[in-house]
């Protein structure tokens, strides 16, 4: 039993675990649409968000907060692993970006990966943590919630093509992925409510914990509706979607402020791919 926790927190702490759920949630718009996208998509999506994340890691590791959550106490013993993997990743991100995407959606992906990259760093010369693009009030969790709607759910729309999806079904899809994402983004705020800087006024800071989790629940209740109201979903589709909804509600509703880190990063990063194997297992078997 020892063994499993420890494969998961490395699986965790690594980024590999959140990696797999960004595959796992392209691959549920290419079956919840019926598309047809290069099996190297995948690739570079699990190569664009591990890069993405460990940059992300590797940059808070010059962070001298005196509270650290375990994440960075594990980071800090596997600064190499973590400098590798950024390395290897990026190059695979390009190698298949470069193979897999139009020149067009390549210049499109260029401000995503700026976001993503200023989100990562502080100003040079910073001592601290404050200084990147993360550190202004209340616009973290949206710059998440837009970056995964695009690489997961619009992406591969396009790489299929635009003209066989209306364009109510894409906005509709898009919305409907914006909003789980953000609902499931918001604990992570109350994680770390002990790190983050007051000035930063991420919603648990604004509206306490309590209403944070409501407010998440409220998200997930209107992402459902979306699910119901796309008509490019299936019925079967939005079965499996609709469970997973009710069931990250459940995971959502037993979040505290004192809940541990792998609760995050695992289980609640985790329903990404729950709801990936809830639909597609909805529209093979209903």
């Amino acid at each position: 039993m020892r063994t499993i926790q420890e494969v998961f927190r490395f699986l965790v702490f690594s980024n590999y675990w959140i990696t797999i759920a960004a595959v796992c949630y392209a691959a549920l718009t290419v079956f919840q649409l019926n598309l047809k996208v290069p099996f190297l998509f995948y690739w570079f999506v699990g190569s664009c968000t591990l890069c993405s994340y460990c940059l992300q890691r590797y940059v808070q590791l010059g962070n001298r907060k005196k509270k650290k959550s375990s994440r960075q106490y594990w980071l800090e013993g596997n600064r190499l692993h973590l400098g590798l993997t950024i390395l290897a990743s990026a190059i695979l991100a390009l190698i298949t970006g470069l193979t897999v995407l139009s020149p067009i959606q390549i210049v499109s992906c260029i401000p995503i990966v700026a976001i993503s990259f200023i989100y990562s760093i502080r100003i040079i010369g910073k001592k601290n943590a404050k200084g990147g693009l993360r550190d202004i009030p209340g616009i973290k969790i949206f710059m998440v919630a837009i970056s995964w709607v695009f690489l997961c759910g619009f992406l591969p729309i396009w790489i299929n093509g635009l003209s066989n999806i209306s364009a109510i079904g894409v906005l509709t899809l898009s919305a409907e992925k914006f909003l789980f994402v953000f609902a499931i983004t918001i604990p992570f705020d109350i994680r770390d409510l002990q790190l983050d800087d007051l000035s930063q006024r991420t919603i648990p800071q604004v509206i306490g914990i309590e209403k944070s989790i409501t407010l998440a629940n409220v998200l997930l209740f209107l992402g459902a509706v979306l699910g119901w109201v796309c008509v490019a979903y299936s019925a079967a589709a939005f079965t499996g979607l609709l469970m997973s909804y009710v069931l990250t509600s459940i995971i959502l509703s037993f979040v505290k402020k004192e809940t541990k880190e792998l609760y995050y990063s695992g289980l609640i990063d985790g329903t990404i791919a729950l709801q990936a194997a809830t639909v597609i297992l909805a529209i093979y078997f209903l």
